[in-house]
């Protein structure tokens, strides 16, 4: 970890809330409507880098080159407004609020750099109460090019007037640990547990302790700050 510590950046599904009652929900739908099927399970396999690569993934094995890029862009609204019809059952984990307010509370540039879509990440930050406390957000109708590319944390840090070096990204995925490892950023592992499981989860966090980046559970985020307030 560096010091000189004065911005926090999270993602957001996994690592803020738990959106698998929306987010695979929706996409199960979504799929559904076209005649693709996947479960719950096999979306976690291929989970994050957007709407588009997700259901994009699902279709193009059932379709293959029949696959046209309006069927496409069709199932990616469809799915949309059906996670959007689910905001109600996205739950912000417990300590999230607390650690955001005493983040805020010591001065702290916070953001959220997440691959779910604006209309999405607005929703769910106004649900809970939350978009306060950030000075910006990202979603992936934000950038060319998804995460583990690290544009997103580039755009954000700028955004914020910050420097690589005074960010810290939370996540929960490889991705999100891909992104910041490609910017040279410091990181921390939120081990939720959420999307990442099994041995997939097991991976993760042995591509953080070799990197040498902290891993905090999903009942201690306060050590969250304990972590930036100790490279500040």
């Amino acid at each position: 970890m560096t010091n000189k510590i004065d911005t926090v950046i999270f993602d957001l599904d996994g690592t803020l809330v738990d959106s698998q009652p929306a987010a695979l929900g929706a996409t199960i739908q979504a799929l559904s409507h076209y005649g693709v099927r996947a479960t719950a399970e096999d979306l976690r396999q291929v989970f994050g880098g957007g709407a588009r690569k997700l259901v994009g993934y699902f279709m193009e094995r059932d379709f293959g080159d029949g696959l046209t890029d309006e069927v496409l862009e069709e199932a990616i609204k469809l799915r949309s407004r059906l996670q959007l019809g689910l905001i109600g059952e996205v739950v912000l984990l417990d300590g999230v609020k607390a650690l955001l307010g005493w983040l805020k509370g010591r001065g702290y540039k916070l953001a959220v750099a997440t691959m779910s879509s604006r209309v999405v990440v607005d929703s769910v930050l106004d649900h809970h109460g939350i978009k306060s406390y950030f000075d910006a957000t990202f979603s992936v109708d934000d950038v060319s090019r998804i995460k583990p590319d690290p544009e997103i944390l580039v755009k954000t840090v700028q955004k914020l007037g910050s420097q690589v070096d005074q960010a810290i990204y939370v996540g929960d995925s490889s991705h999100d640990l891909e992104a910041a490892v490609g910017l040279s950023m410091s990181f921390i592992l939120v081990d939720s547990g959420l999307y990442v499981r099994g041995e997939s989860r097991n991976k993760l966090r042995a591509s953080a302790q070799e990197n040498g980046f902290p891993i905090v559970g999903i009942d201690d985020f306060m050590k969250i700050g304990e972590i930036a307030t100790a490279c500040s």
